[in-house]
């Protein structure tokens, strides 16, 4: 079973405005113009094979050796999001559109010509296998069988639906611009808006296996109930640092990414259990947690590490860089 969500590596935030200029310029193992090497989107498909969304296009990657062993094109190579349906295609979001692929091909399956804006920020898959497509107009779901449109969402409190994630009891939660809502996937209605969150850019979601939501902003880490929708606390100790991602396997602990590093979180007291360090960039992207690995999407390549941290691993641990490009 996975938890945890990729996040939107082209998440909208006008205090930031979306724009990332690299500490480094390196090259690529496999050398090609124009490289930037950041993770944007990371999957494991149900063969187990390891795909990562790049700016500079869709790759299969070996978990062992991190050596690039296929590729995708696409008309734009800018991915931002990435998702597996049922049949087990991908839909590939990026920054001029959203596609559906046959990873065993490469071949384009269909184009979503129907969205609310061709920029995409997140994809999520809802209990009756319909995709939803966040975008920076609203939301739009969309069938996986021909991307014919069924719903739309433009008028989004927030406008930008930088990221989404569906709860156990399958709502869709949906971080904009203007805070955290709560959307009923059958009526594609409004069910809630978070009080405490509203005016706040969220840019990350998870959700414990317990339920519990948890929401990360520019500025916070925020929990909330999904019974009562309401916030009911924060986690201190990463208070005033850039939240972008967020990911839970177990009940009482959440891994947090940053623009400045990752941590491991003890949800109930609030501690930082772990700082992870080694990872090709301190500028966290994504976060995807598959069995006992936590994949690692930064800025400068992908790395994980194994949820499970052994007692000399706390509170410092090393991840294992996996994919990255060379000085």
């Amino acid at each position: 079973m996975t938890y945890g969500v990729v996040s939107s590596a082209n998440a909208i935030n006008p205090d930031k405005h979306n724009v990332v200029i690299p500490t480094n310029i390196r090259l690529a193992r496999n050398p090609s113009s124009n490289l930037d090497s950041r993770v944007s989107s990371t999957l494991i498909d149900y063969r187990g094979r390891l795909w990562i969304g790049t700016w500079q296009g869709l790759m299969q990657i070996d978990q062992r050796t991190g050596a690039a062993i296929n590729s995708i094109s696409l008309p734009n190579s800018t991915v931002t999001a990435l998702l597996e349906d049922r049949r087990g295609y991908f839909w590939v979001g990026t920054t001029s559109g959203l596609y559906q692929i046959d990873p065993s091909s490469g071949k384009i399956e269909n184009i979503a010509i129907q969205l609310s804006s061709s920029r995409i920020l997140s994809l999520a898959m809802d209990r009756a296998g319909f995709i939803w497509v966040g975008t920076d107009q609203g939301l739009t779901r969309i069938s996986p069988y021909n991307a014919e449109t069924y719903a739309r969402m433009p008028d989004l409190p927030g406008t930008a639906a930088n990221v989404m994630q569906f709860d156990n009891a399958g709502n869709l939660w949906v971080g904009t611009l203007n805070g955290l809502v709560k959307i009923n996937p059958g009526t594609a209605k409004i069910t809630a808006r978070i009080p405490y969150v509203s005016g706040q850019i969220v840019q990350a979601i998870a959700v414990e296996p317990s339920g519990k939501i948890w929401a990360g902003t520019p500025r916070n880490v925020l929990e909330i109930n999904p019974k009562t929708n309401k916030a009911i606390a924060r986690i201190n100790s990463v208070t005033g640092r850039d939240i972008v991602a967020l990911a839970s396997h177990k009940n009482g602990e959440l891994w947090i990414g940053m623009r400045d590093g990752l941590v491991l979180a003890n949800t109930y007291n609030g501690a930082i259990t772990s700082s992870i360090y080694n990872l090709p960039s301190s500028s966290v992207i994504n976060l995807l947690v598959h069995n006992q690995q936590i994949w690692i999407g930064t800025e400068d390549g992908l790395g994980k590490i194994n949820t499970q941290l052994k007692k000399s691993e706390i509170p410092n641990a090393n991840a294992t860089v996996v994919y990255t490009t060379q000085k």
